[in-house]
């Protein structure tokens, strides 16, 4: 079987990849060594973190500069001023999602330094995003979360629940709430699907050559990632996490966990901020009826975008599109070659 690499741009690393490969086996391409993804990760670790940082450093810095010019007594020792900034619910929000895309340079960088192939195959098969895909993705997402979500609203205000029959804040606060959640928390979803879903499931992949193994730990990772400490929230994250491995790998994409993450988070952000700005605190527990709606949308979700994906004949390896086994995620022999995508 000849060599392809996903489409890329001008100056693209040459490390190719076999013709079939699917999505969870790109980074392993004739770059490969048994060392290369253990340097992978820990040079992403090394890049991320102080990118990370950074990101947060900025934002922190930009929220001390009303109308552009530096607070001097909040930066010489007025620990008030600086405290009422950092502390501010609305700031927090803002800095917690909008840091978390500083990763996603990381990931470029290590794809393409480290794995040598381009940053598009992180994407997908094809070597980019599949924008009217991804749309259609986004609608049934929103069209299965909503009625998740709504189920949890009404169990919150018929049992009383804290939150549940809080006072609207008001059209200026909802108005900013409303503004991150379109613009910048769909940035946030994509950037934790491109690093979990994307670089260490196919980077785990290239190790272990078992895709399972590899979704299980990017999935605990992501799970580590996040500040829960209810058991049955989870399982709802290992849940939407394990679905969306499955789904890139099904797909030949990371369009499907991208718009079921994005959808997650941007409704479920709509719908708190109609009680006040949404508290960051993830600790805690949560009812048993707040979790089980999404327990049954997100394998709904994913029966569906697979489904769809199946009837729009999605090339769902590199160069055309392929079976691929739903349980072993192993793509079979009946290579439908494409030509441009």
């Amino acid at each position: 079987m000849t060599a392809s690499e996903p489409r890329a741009g001008a100056g693209a690393p040459r490390a190719l990849v076999a013709v079939g490969r699917p999505y969870h086996l790109l980074a392993r391409n004739t770059a490969h060594r048994w060392w290369t993804p253990l340097a992978a990760v820990l040079l992403a670790v090394a890049i991320g973190f102080p990118l990370l940082v950074l990101a947060l450093v900025l934002l922190w810095g930009f929220a001390l500069l009303p109308q552009g010019l530096p607070r001097i007594d909040a930066l010489s020792g007025d620990e008030s001023v600086v405290r009422a900034v950092l502390d501010d619910p609305m700031f927090q929000m803002w800095s917690g999602f909008a840091a978390l895309v500083a990763m996603v340079p990381a990931v470029a960088a290590v794809v393409r330094l480290v794995q040598q192939r381009p940053f598009g195959s992180v994407t997908g098969v094809v070597g980019a995003m599949r924008w009217r895909w991804l749309a259609r993705c986004g609608l049934v997402a929103a069209l299965v979360f909503v009625p998740a979500f709504a189920v949890e609203a009404l169990y919150e205000y018929a049992t009383g629940t804290p939150g549940g029959d809080a006072a609207f804040p008001g059209w200026t606060v909802y108005g900013r709430i409303a503004l991150l959640a379109v613009i910048v928390v769909p940035m946030q979803s994509a950037a934790e699907e491109y690093v979990f879903r994307g670089f260490f499931f196919q980077t785990l992949t290239a190790w272990f050559r078992v895709p399972w193994i590899a979704a299980a730990l990017s999935s605990v990772l992501f799970l580590l990632g996040h500040g829960y400490t209810d058991p049955l929230v989870w399982v709802q994250l290992l849940l939407m996490a394990m679905c969306s491995c499955w789904l890139a790998a099904r797909t030949g994409g990371l369009e499907g966990g991208i718009a079921m993450h994005a959808a997650n988070n941007v409704i479920g952000l709509l719908l708190e901020a109609t009680s006040g700005v949404p508290d960051m605190q993830q600790a805690g527990s949560f009812a048993v009826m707040s979790v089980l709606p999404f327990l049954a949308a997100i394998p709904t979700y994913t029966w569906i975008i697979d489904r769809l994906a199946l009837r729009a004949r999605l090339d769902t390896v590199v160069g055309g599109r392929a079976s691929v086994h739903p349980l072993s995620l192993r793509p079979r022999d009946d290579l439908h070659v494409t030509g441009t995508r």
